[in-house]
């Protein structure tokens, strides 16, 4: 993903009042506001249980399985200072509480981490920061630091529990080796001997946490669709980008759940997947969220009525495939939304009259997604307007369509999964409750939410954008610190109504948001 820059969400009614009231800087008043989210208003909270019982869990062995979002990943990294707060080391906290006897974590020893998204062998960078750039500036921007290569974990491997491995996909749980994977050699017993399920195997487990599936969704949506969306060879051959065939999904998920039930009395928790659409990765800008003045949408209808002209006649001629004109909506007084001009070469080839083709593009349609990662600093000079989009910054609908097929389809897989296990596999359902806050962070074209109701913990709301009360990461596509918070207390409450357990409720307020530089 690349540096951009975006509007910082201001949220809550206390920023409004201490700026009205007292017209603090914003830097001033945003810090103010941080210690008092920080804080807490506990007056709604229920109280944590005085004596924390595990019910029918037992605790003498806990391990963790899964991906980049059970692991800490957030802001482009898995950096130690979020590794510490992820879903994992939460709700290793809380069954601690109630008796576990061992959690460990294969720290990776790093204060900025290596940046999955930006980094390369030559260029190493870390995670993102949301900054001011400027000591004038009124708005924080998100940029990236310095990053630390990916380390080898020292310690005894054999004694990790926390098996969560970024981008991880479903089919990989069962291989001994796992090709282009950076995080997984670091923590693998016997990398070409030992499989991660043969490592979950050493512990013996009696209560587990899984969490698997994001990864298997994420390399085709985040590339805009570049990989295959129905690979037909064998797993070993899928291509990074490629997304994982349902059969192969339910297959893996079906083995690893075995595996971690070997023993009479294990059981365990499994996280449902949030729709791809409730991530600001594919939300934050809208397909019309560019604005044009009246000089640039003079230039843009001149530059276009070749274009346009040459549709026409395309248009006209009987047998020819339908080409779609380029338009921009009429500003008059006000500037309006304008739908961006992408690239598609799926679309028919047609021809100005001398026979020259007509480039491949169209307005972005209702229902497709811009990316988080298109370089928006450039619209100002043409982009997205006299310049088209490249199509690894969008998905169409067909992929839109396709990713939300899939999404469902895993999902179905991990509920009927839960069912072959009856009283052994609880579900953390958090699907509801994330597309219910990513609503208030998707805005159309005029900067209105798809919901204008706010949703709070504690007192404190929770949002969906990428400011300081959000539950997503500078990323826009995984948890930070507060998000992994309220996931992991929506997973404690599964925990306890299906296994008679009573533990400790996770206090999302404890946890930080994304908190600006000075």
């Amino acid at each position: 993903m690349k540096k951009v820059t975006k509007q910082y969400d201001q949220s809550g009614m206390f920023l409004n009042l201490i700026s009205s009231y007292f017209r603090l800087s914003r830097r001033f008043y945003i810090t103010v506001l941080a210690g008092v989210l920080l804080a807490g208003c506990r007056y709604e909270f229920p109280a944590p249980a005085k004596n924390a019982d595990s019910g029918d869990l037992s605790l003498k062995s806990v391990i963790f399985v899964g991906d980049d979002y059970l692991s800490g990943f957030m802001d482009g990294a898995l950096y130690s200072e979020g590794q510490q707060h992820g879903i994992s080391a939460i709700l290793a906290g809380t069954f601690g509480d109630a008796g576990m006897e061992a959690f460990v974590q294969a720290d990776i020893g790093a204060v900025n981490g290596y940046n999955f998204y930006v980094s390369d062998s030559g260029n190493i960078k870390g995670k993102y920061v949301l900054v001011y750039a400027e000591p004038i500036d009124q708005e924080p921007v998100i940029t990236v630091l310095p990053g630390e290569p990916v380390e080898d974990y020292n310690g005894d491997k054999t004694l990790v529990t926390d098996l969560s491995i970024p981008f991880l996909k479903s089919f990989q749980f069962g291989w001994q080796t796992v090709p282009d994977n950076i995080y997984y050699p670091r923590i693998a017993a016997n990398p070409g001997t030992f499989s991660l399920l043969d490592q979950v195997a050493i512990h013996h487990p009696e209560t587990f946490v899984l969490w698997m599936g994001m990864s298997d969704l994420l390399g085709y949506a985040v590339s805009g669709g570049a990989g295959d969306s129905i690979p037909v060879s064998s797993p070993r051959l899928f291509g990074p980008d490629d997304l994982t065939p349902v059969a192969v999904y339910r297959t893996a998920l079906e083995e690893v759940v075995s595996a971690l039930l070997v023993e009479p009395q294990a059981k365990g928790v499994i996280f449902t997947l949030p729709s791809f659409e409730d991530l600001p990765f594919f939300y934050y800008y809208s397909y019309d969220f560019m604005k044009l003045t009246g000089s640039q949408l003079g230039l843009a209808n001149t530059f276009y009525a070749d274009f346009n002209n040459a549709v026409l006649i395309n248009n006209m001629t009987s047998g020819n495939p339908q080409r779609p004109f380029i338009g921009f909506n009429d500003n008059g007084y006000t500037q309006y939304p304008q739908s961006l001009v992408v690239t598609d070469y799926s679309l028919p080839d047609a021809y100005y009259p001398d026979g020259i083709p007509l480039p491949k593009i169209r307005n972005l349609a209702e229902g497709e997604k811009l990316l988080l990662d298109i370089p928006v600093d450039k619209i100002t000079q043409g982009y997205g307007w006299l310049v088209p989009v490249e199509e690894k910054y969008y998905l169409n609908l067909a992929q839109v369509r396709t990713l939300q097929n899939r999404v469902v389809a895993y999902n179905q897989a991990i509920e009927d999964v839960a069912a072959m296990y009856p009283g052994r596999l609880a579900v953390a359902d958090i699907r509801e409750t994330i597309h219910n806050i990513a609503e208030t962070g998707k805005l159309n074209g005029w900067g209105k939410p798809s919901s204008s109701e706010e949703y709070h913990f504690d007192g404190v709301p929770l949002t969906g954008r990428l400011g300081l009360n959000s539950i997503f990461s500078l990323d826009g596509l995984h948890f930070n610190q507060r998000g992994s918070a309220y996931v992991s207390f929506l997973a404690v409450k599964a925990i306890n109504d299906a296994f008679g357990a009573s533990l400790s409720l996770v206090d999302v307020n404890d946890f930080k948001g994304n908190i600006p530089r000075y």
